[in-house]
């Protein structure tokens, strides 16, 4: 799949922002990017979708959000006609659920929410040990990433973090556990040893997910990715 869009870098303009439409500033392969866009495709949310150069980020994005990351919201505000913006996957997917209630993500119950959050705020670990596998390939960040999918093993329960279905919390876990493809050539392969069976069979729940399928960037084309990023050569633009 190509999308024909170039991330913008310095030296571009601003496309003009439309009433009535929200736009993601967005990087093509960033998870955090991605737990905002399974949130849209999962619960029907129109929105525009402007690509930022991350290593040159355009000087108009910079006044807009000062640390230069992405994910950004942006829209008009349909009263008062002022531009609104939130930073931040998480803060962003959940200001979506509760913009658009018809279809809720987290869970009512107060009890199972926050029991769910814990899962959200533990995976720091996981990305951790991925991140250093991604980058630099450290041998010892194998054992590290699988000790921390433990945790995952352990408390998955149903097919879904989220129960029957996927909620807020499998959307928010799964853009790492979707890119462990591209980890192959360091030696990590899911569930290899035959220890995260759950965790496995997870995965193949939720890449039959429609979301899941609407948002997906190739495998190939997020291997040619990796592949720049390893070679310090980061080409965004990758097809």
């Amino acid at each position: 799949m190509t999308t024909g869009q170039k991330h913008l870098k310095s030296g571009s303009e601003c496309p003009p922002l439309k009433e009535n439409q929200l736009r993601l500033y967005s990087m093509r392969f960033c998870p955090f990017v991605r737990r905002v866009k399974l949130v849209l495709a999962a619960k029907n949310i129109p929105y525009e979708e402007i690509f930022i150069n991350l290593n040159d980020e355009p000087e108009w994005y910079l006044k807009k959000n000062p640390v230069g990351e992405v994910p950004l919201l942006e829209w008009i505000d349909r009263d008062s006609k002022e531009i609104r913006s939130i930073p931040e996957s998480l803060i962003i997917s959940n200001y979506l659920d509760d913009l658009y209630p018809e279809h809720r993500l987290h869970p009512v119950d107060p009890y199972l929410k926050a029991k769910q959050q814990v899962l959200i705020d533990r995976h720091g670990n996981v990305r951790s040990a991925f991140y250093k596998l991604f980058r630099s390939k450290e041998q010892n960040a194998v054992e590290d990433l699988k000790q921390s999918l433990t945790f995952y093993e352990e408390a998955l329960q149903d097919k879904f973090f989220g129960g029957s279905k996927p909620a807020m919390v499998d959307y928010m876990l799964w853009p790492w556990f979707e890119s462990f493809p591209a980890l192959k050539e360091t030696g990590f392969v899911l569930n290899a040893d035959g220890k995260l069976p759950k965790l496995a069979n997870w995965c193949k729940e939720m890449q039959e997910n429609d979301a899941v399928r609407k948002t997906k960037v190739p495998d190939d084309v997020v291997q040619k990715f990796t592949h720049t990023v390893q070679q310090g050569k980061t080409d965004y633009d990758v097809e």
